[in-house]
């Protein structure tokens, strides 16, 4: 991979855009939500908007941003968010966004604001067991980080940059001795698998009355740190 990881900073909001929407709008579970005839340069300048205040300033004290960086043009390949457990939250800071003044992030918010962002709200019952399935699967752990956002547009993928990226977070877990939890669909699960994440529940749903694929499945899987045992 001729590719490095580094923070990310507010000036990153357009790239991010650009990748996240790019990311997700070719992902069935994810264009169902949104009006058959949007289109996807739409939804990337909204999220041009709402990026800064909602994706990179939110929860700073706990969140944690990575990109992958092309060695060559210095351009953004994909994006990973991490978010560590409250007694942790002093820990991988050189991944954690700086903050901003309140001005500026009030400038933020009301720019976020401006966003149009309405996706669908009839497909509750899906996310309801999907919701209820995390609760089950959190209850068995203690502390743990979590993988919340992983992204590499369509013109990237096939590279190995989500597995870097996955990685890169894995070697910080393991430096801090956390499990990591991660909640994948369809399009990313076999990532996590090859990584030795261990699938803890399912939930397989049908969408087509929604207008999806018939596919709209999640995936909890578990990441453990490795023992001493395990390395002898």
């Amino acid at each position: 991979m001729d590719c490095r990881m580094e923070p990310c900073t507010l000036d990153d909001a357009d790239a991010l855009a650009v990748n996240n929407g790019g990311a997700f709008w070719r992902q069935p579970y994810w264009r169902i939500l949104w009006p058959a005839d949007m289109k996807e340069e739409y939804i990337v300048e909204q999220l041009r908007k709402k990026v800064p205040a909602h994706l990179l300033l939110l929860n700073r004290n706990e969140r944690r941003h990575e990109k992958a960086v092309d060695n060559a043009t210095g351009a953004l390949l994909g994006y990973a968010r991490w978010t560590m457990p409250p007694s942790f939250v002093e820990q991988w800071k050189d991944r954690q966004v700086a903050d901003v003044a309140d001005a500026e992030r009030t400038t933020f918010e009301t720019l976020a604001e401006s966003a149009w962002w309405e996706p669908r709200g009839d497909m509750g019952e899906l996310d309801e067991k999907i919701d209820a399935a995390r609760e089950r699967v959190v209850g068995a752990l203690k502390e743990y980080m979590e993988l919340e956002y992983l992204a590499v547009h369509p013109k990237n993928q096939g590279r190995g940059i989500a597995t870097e990226l996955v990685r890169s977070g894995l070697r910080q877990a393991e430096k801090l001795g956390l499990p990591v939890l991660v909640m994948a669909f369809d399009v990313s699960r076999g990532i996590y698998l090859r990584l030795g994440f261990r699938e803890v529940e399912q939930v397989l749903q049908d969408d087509t009355k929604f207008g999806g694929s018939g596919h709209y499945n999640a995936y909890f899987l578990i990441w453990e740190p490795p023992t001493a045992a395990d390395a002898s």
